[in-house]
């Protein structure tokens, strides 16, 4: 974000000196302020589909500013191109308009080598740094330490280190073991990433430590023994000169995050505002309609697989489980559910409070729907990949539900289906797409025959 904003102050900036140095006057006329206003807001998207904004925390300067130099030169391009469309380019000064692009092409390199700089001076000194926990021996995971240890500009701080079959020798670490205790400290732990450095050949080693990993939320990179080979995906990764293959990495991380904690917010106070006089009218409903209170809360697991309390209508008379840690779900007919209940649940009215939990910030407008903490106990060691969808907030609505995937999951191959569709939404998370699941929400998911 600091990047945007001060390619954008540049970018503008510019614009005023190439008129003074043009004109003798740093003032713009209108024409020329709307010339700066679209220029800006065609670098903004150009540099972010180009990669320009993603982390650059282990990524070489060469390649950032080569990828900053194209976008630029191909806005001067687009930036010309519908002047001439429109036929308006005689109403602006070539001399300014080159004047403009040519310092800019300059100024913005700067502002992003000297932005680097101050990180990796911050990092250093101990601050903006990742934790990180290595899972390997020999020469690949030593090299990995020596790498965080000695280059603290890259922001990464080794916590942890689990050998394969004995325990490494290091010293100053959290904690060192053997593959076997990797499990209870994946668990337990808070650690940033995961960096497993066991080779492709040792197939067994490799499985178990996939496995012990399998209820992670950290994100987690596989470093192949591969250094002979140019890969280009868009899934690996480069630090500090060591090729990692990105296998499990959460979308929320930099910008993402923050767009998509402002989507909640704004919409999220619109819906919330919107919806205010008929959550009123139906908590005084349920108040009048039998005795309990109106909200039901219950803990759920959320973001990093952190409980937190959701907030729904009342739907159901107070009642008692049968065994206690067990948590029945609601079934076709269910004879706990009020008649007023069974109203809100069919048109879904009754997930309006979790508005309050998306202002919150516990919750999201659409990601993967929370399971309470039985049903996530229940299911975390039956479904592959099940951890996966705790990588983001959980949401209202999500892809599973617009899918037809919503309501009761009685069979484990139901549950199965509906985090398929959790982490599809993951892989391919983008605004246009949580917009999209909105709008298909409140046309055509509100009234479900799922719901009951």
């Amino acid at each position: 974000m600091l990047q945007r904003l001060s390619d954008a102050v540049l970018i503008g900036a510019c614009g005023y000196v190439a008129a003074w140095l043009r004109f003798g006057s740093a003032a713009l006329n209108s024409e020329q302020g709307v010339a700066v206003v679209i220029a800006l807001l065609m670098a903004n998207f150009l540099f972010a589909e180009l990669g320009v904004y993603r982390s650059w925390r282990a990524g070489g300067i060469v390649h950032e500013v080569g990828l900053l130099w194209i976008g630029w030169a191909l806005t001067f391009l687009f930036f010309t191109g519908l002047l001439f469309s429109l036929k308006i380019g005689a109403s602006y000064s070539r001399l300014w308009i080159g004047t403009w692009f040519a310092l800019a092409a300059v100024l913005l390199p700067g502002a992003h080598i000297g932005l680097r700089m101050a990180l990796r001076w911050l990092r250093r000194r101990g601050y903006n740094v990742r934790t990180v926990c290595l899972v390997g021996d020999g020469e690949a995971a030593a090299r990995l330490r020596d790498i965080a240890s000695t280059r603290g500009g890259l922001g990464f701080r080794v916590v942890a280190w689990f050998g394969v079959t004995q325990t490494p020798d290091a010293q100053g670490l959290e904690q060192v073991g053997v593959l076997a205790q990797l499990r209870d400290y994946a668990e337990c732990s808070s650690v940033d990433e995961v960096w497993v450095a066991v080779p492709l050949r040792d197939e067994a080693c490799l499985g178990a430590t996939f496995a012990a990993l399998a209820h992670s939320t950290a994100n987690l990179r596989y470093v192949p023994d591969l250094y002979d080979y140019q890969l280009l995906n868009h899934a690996v990764t480069e630090i500090g000169g060591v090729t990692m293959l990105d296998l499990s990495v959460s979308p929320m991380q930099g910008a993402n995050r923050l767009v998509k904690r402002l989507e909640d917010l704004v919409l999220g106070s619109v819906f919330l505002l919107l919806a205010a006089p008929a959550m009123l009218i139906i908590a005084l409903a349920i108040k009048l309609g039998s005795p309990g209170p109106v909200l039901f809360k219950q803990r759920r697991i959320g973001w990093s697989g952190r409980e937190f309390v959701i907030y729904k209508f009342r739907t159901m008379y107070l009642h008692q489980e049968d065994k206690p840690g067990q948590l029945a779900q609601a079934t076709r007919g269910d004879p706990r559910i009020t008649p007023l209940g069974r109203l809100l649940r069919r048109t879904s009215l009754d997930e309006l409070p979790q508005l309050i939990n998306v202002v919150q910030g516990r919750m999201s407008l659409v990601g993967p729907r929370p399971h309470a903490v039985e049903h996530h106990h229940l299911y975390i060691d039956k479904i592959p990949s099940y951890a996966t969808r705790h990588m983001v907030k959980p949401g209202i609505t999500g892809y599973a539900q617009i899918a037809g995937y919503r309501g009761e999951t009685e069979t484990p191959e139901k549950m199965r289906k509906r985090v398929e569709y959790d982490v599809l939404y993951i892989q391919h998370w983008s605004i246009a797409l949580d917009l999209k699941i909105i709008a298909m929400t409140l046309f055509r998911g509100i009234l479900d025959p799922n719901a009951y």
